[in-house]
């Protein structure tokens, strides 16, 4: 996190010549600061790591260049800035009434002089924020002035020096860890934007992005593929005809679909600006409304070299696609890719288990697949638990004397070794340092990379500094926009909480990824995994992994495969593979899934409904 120091009047009046206006750096000296006479701030929508590290220094001095209002790139509250010499409010009490009776807020705090109160939202842009801060200063009758994109608030826990003869402690009075809205929840409570602050909002925006709003007016007339699109997809034409109970949610999915289907920026917009609930408000509007949803689902960002020299083949652990074919067919075991659509590249399946299950036995047998019907790829499995000498011996186990696969299977671990080969560090990966050496690797050899499969999300670094669940939904926000940059079939594995998968034999819903349940909303296919028989292995019973398709985007009617059919197979843990039931292993399945489900019904902790006469299919019943 980015803090700033800056003097107070009087310091600046006592030195005029020697104090800089305003010094930006860490927090590793701010007390000894906040001691002498500053004021110490922070940006609470701030810069990531990524967007840090692209900020040029300053040629005479080698340091950071102050930020700027485009390098904020990270938006998680709304906030409101009430000083007491304002008027408007008896007291702060009084104030704080009124804060309260919009939303309840997710932290209050006593600046010294006023209150300040902060909302915290999960869906948060550039854009929402201009404008559901306009709002909110409205609504409170408090300083308009903090409703830019570059803005810095007083750090709690320092001391507001304004007064050097009567310092005030900048203390939080109020902070609920579970408050967190939605921009449409924000925009229930609060009134109206004006003409004139939606004005002010563009402005702001298109000065801090450096844009021509001449230049990026939108197309209001539907692209000619959109109405290919319309004739075509059951799905999109239902969503366009407004019948559903939640228009947002709807516009929300037509946007992936659009994403998915090859459509740019501007053809989306172009789209969503016709929509049912665009249509249904201010001329103005209608494009904030369409550029909220699009820049949620476009997460394009620039390429930029990665620092790291990552991976190598597991020949060399043993012992790099410039083409964009958009919408490839990319084939799997059949058991698995039995749809009409089927697996293509730009898509993303997430594949989610709970502790102990095998999900990485799981995925290395997904991945086997996508390596051995995509030749003219190479392949990349991303193990960030697992040093990679265990994932490569583990390869090498499944293809056994078929050799030739291990030539286009390439390893990446969150590892860093010596020259002795020994582990030294651990390197905490990112999605997007993946990425970029993804498509580094690509343009530079001139290779396709097909399958990416990460192993698993919750280990990923997420450079968040409010709690690793908003981090999880940052990366979960990234999975499409990796897929379709990388021109890859991306495989996220996510782990789920003990309580919603025992001890790894409870059958798993959507709602069951670890940190977030938006993880299924940005997957193409969701598949969830459970052992059945997990209590009853001692007793002899099979070693079963039961899997379903919690979610296909793109299903029909006569799919062999469908959601929420579970089915069977066997893990053989001398080749770890997985194979269909045999006979008598089917017969031992149907003996010991009773059984397995009268000693859940002992686990007071979690709450079963005990199997009745559930048809089971196995891989050869498909």
């Amino acid at each position: 996190m980015l803090y700033a120091f800056i003097p107070p009047k009087w310091m600046r009046e006592q030195y005029p010549h020697m104090l800089p206006k305003q010094m930006e750096c860490s927090f590793e000296h701010a007390l000894d600061l906040n001691v002498k006479g500053y004021g110490v701030y922070y940006y609470p929508n701030g810069v990531s790591k990524e967007a840090y590290e692209r900020i040029p220094a300053n040629p005479d001095t080698g340091r950071k260049q102050f930020i700027k209002a485009h390098d904020i790139d990270t938006f998680e509250y709304v906030f409101a800035d009430f000083d007491m010499k304002q008027g408007g409010y008896a007291s702060k009490d009084e104030f704080i009434g009124a804060v309260s009776s919009i939303l309840p807020p997710s932290m209050i705090l006593d600046s010294g002089n006023g209150v300040h109160s902060y909302w915290k939202v999960s869906d948060l842009d550039a854009m929402s924020y201009l404008k559901l801060s306009r709002r909110l200063c409205r609504s409170l009758n408090t300083d308009p002035a903090v409703s830019q994109l570059k803005q810095l608030m007083r750090v709690p826990g320092t001391v507001n020096t304004k007064d050097p003869e009567n310092g005030r402690l900048c203390e939080i009075l109020y902070r609920d860890e579970t408050a967190l809205y939605t921009c449409e929840q924000l925009d229930a409570a609060l009134p109206q934007l004006t003409l004139e602050d939606a004005e002010y909002c563009q402005q702001h925006y298109d000065n801090a992005y450096k844009l021509d709003s001449k230049a990026n007016s939108v197309d209001e007339k539907l692209p000619a593929k959109f109405c290919k699109l319309l004739a075509s997809n059951s799905e999109v034409k239902a969503i366009w005809s407004g019948d559903t109970d939640d228009r947002s949610r709807s516009d929300h999915r037509l946007g992936h679909l659009l994403f998915a289907g090859g459509f740019t920026k501007a053809e989306a917009m172009s789209v969503l600006v016709n929509c049912a609930k665009a249509l249904s408000r201010a001329p103005m509007h209608r494009i904030g409304y369409a550029q909220s949803i699009v820049e949620k689902i476009w997460t394009f960002e620039e390429q930029v070299d990665s620092p790291l020299n990552l991976s190598s083949s597991v020949a060399d652990i043993l012992s790099k696609s410039g083409d964009e074919i958009t919408g490839t067919r990319f084939p799997c075991w059949k058991y698995l890719d039995d749809t009409e659509k089927g697996f293509k590249l730009g898509q993303v399946i997430g594949l989610v288990a709970g502790s102990g299950v095998g999900k990485t036995s799981v995925a290395l047998n997904m991945f086997q697949g996508f390596v051995q019907f995509n030749p003219d790829y190479e392949h990349f499995f991303i193990s960030l638990e697992q040093p990679k000498r265990e994932i490569a011996e583990r390869w090498a186990t499944m293809c056994g004397a078929n050799t030739r696969l291990h030539d286009k299977v390439h390893i990446i671990d969150n590892y860093e070794y010596d020259e002795h080969g020994d582990i030294k560090d651990f390197r905490d990966l990112s999605l997007q340092t993946i990425k970029e050496y993804l498509i580094k690797f690509q343009a530079s050899t001139g290779k396709k990379a097909g399958c990416v499969v990460v192993d698993h999300i919750g280990v990923l670094a997420n450079n968040d500094k409010m709690g690793q669940d908003e981090g999880v939904k940052k990366l979960c926000k990234q999975m499409k926009a990796f897929a379709s940059q990388t021109n890859t079939m991306l495989v996220m594995q996510s782990q789920t909480s003990r309580e919603k998968a025992g001890i790894g034999d409870l059958e798993l819903n959507k709602d069951a990824a670890f940190g977030t349940s938006t993880f299924e909303n940005y997957c193409d296919y969701l598949i969830t995994l459970w052992q059945p028989l997990k209590r009853c292995y001692d007793e002899g019973a099979p070693t079963v992994c039961a899997y379903k398709f919690c979610k296909i985007r793109h299903k029909r009617p006569k799919d062999v495969i469908r959601e929420d059919r579970r089915y069977a197979v066997i893990y053989d843990g001398d080749s770890e593979c997985l194979r269909e039931l045999m006979q008598d292993e089917e017969t031992s399945f149907d003996f010991f899934k009773t059984q397995a489900a009268n000693l859940r019904k002992q686990d007071r902790k979690t709450e079963v409904v005990p199997y009745k006469s559930v048809k089971w299919e196995t891989i050869s019943g498909v």
